[in-house]
């Protein structure tokens, strides 16, 4: 009985890992968009920062709610690797609609996406790392968070 109450406990800790600590983008309006969770797989430290390994492909999803609707988006994820508060492109989408995601985005209707990322950072280190989803017609309609990865 004993064992299988620390082989839960051990698979709860190990699925947990997966989700990490999000915050807000500074320059986005929060109230545009509820990000409910965002997992990366692996990320061995979750919740507080995902380590990556530079040139292997990690998972991440995220579940969102937007407060806008959009006919064409587009994806961008930046890294701060220098941690200067200056983002350089790490993975460009501009067709978000044909593969992550049904469009027309709707007002308050939840969505989910998945994506490939490869952390090709020349610096390695604890940096953050923005994922920001926009609507192409006004750029203010828009959902972006944050999370700490570390490149090795």
């Amino acid at each position: 009985m004993l064992y299988r109450a620390l082989l839960f406990v051990s698979l709860c800790v190990v699925v947990r890992s997966d989700y990490v600590t999000k915050k807000f983008c500074r320059d986005v309006d929060p109230t545009l968009c509820t990000v409910h969770q965002v997992t990366v797989d692996p990320c061995p430290h979750g919740p507080r920062f995902c380590s990556f390994i530079s040139g292997k492909t990690y998972g991440i999803n995220v579940d969102f709610t937007p407060h806008f609707t959009a006919e064409k988006l587009h994806l961008a994820i930046s890294g701060d690797h220098l941690n200067q508060d200056s983002y350089t492109i790490i993975k460009a989408t501009k067709r978000v609609c044909e593969g992550l995601l049904v469009c027309p985005l709707e007002h308050s209707v939840r969505h989910n996406f998945d994506l490939s990322l490869a952390m090709d950072i020349p610096s390695p280190g604890k940096f953050p790392v923005q994922v920001k989803l926009w609507n192409e017609e006004d750029e203010s309609q828009a959902c972006c968070f944050t999370f700490h990865a570390k490149v090795k």
